[in-house]
């Protein structure tokens, strides 16, 4: 019996690893479809190696700007090492970008490492906030309050009061709020009054 049930488990967990190397043209069409797939197990779905191919197509300076954009969206989803490591080098080299190009991969890469999470993240992410461009500010936003954590509120707090465009303090207030829900309910303690 115990052989029996040990070859169904075994069945099981070779029918969900796959066995073939993910290829850089069907990373390629995935990245490029209307939906990304939302978990790191429908990533790997397509092949081993995944996150390598994602990394292949997000450092390649000759690839689509948007298929790049997308490769690093998924970086924060297919999360390991390498990629992150990626994510926060393209952060501090980016930091003060004013390429239209680079600030699009910059604000993709915020997004990505809040998805990804980490206790180190917000401080990666904090420095965003002083960018010129009030679209990489909105999106450092966006990137702090995925992370859920009150080290993020507390950067999103400082910034509320000196921010000058409405659209970026707005998005700051929504992920305080966001923010401090997550964390009550973590906690156990009934909502906040709005």
């Amino acid at each position: 019996m115990l052989a029996f049930c040990l070859g169904a488990a075994m069945s099981v967990m070779l029918a969900v690893v796959p066995t073939t190397r993910a290829g850089r043209p069907t990373v390629e069409a995935r990245l490029r479809a209307n939906t990304l797939p939302r978990s790191t197990a429908d990533w790997q779905a397509l092949g081993t190696g995944i996150d390598e191919v994602l990394l292949a197509i997000a450092r390649d300076p000759k690839a689509d700007l948007q298929l790049r954009g997308q490769a690093i969206s998924a970086l924060g989803v297919v999360s390991t090492r390498p990629g992150r490591a990626f994510l926060e080098d393209l952060v501090k080299q980016k930091a003060s970008a004013m390429d239209a190009g680079d600030k699009f991969l910059l604000r993709k890469a915020a997004l990505a490492l809040g998805w990804a999470g980490g206790t180190a993240v917000p401080a990666e992410i904090e420095p965003l906030l002083e960018h010129p461009d009030p679209d990489v500010r909105l999106d450092a936003a966006i990137g702090l309050g995925l992370t859920r954590s009150e080290e993020a509120a507390d950067i999103l707090r400082r910034r509320f009061d000196v921010e000058p465009v409405p659209k970026v303090r707005n998005q700051i207030g929504r992920q305080i709020r966001i923010i401090d829900q997550a964390v009550a309910e973590a906690k156990g303690l009934p909502p906040a009054a709005k």
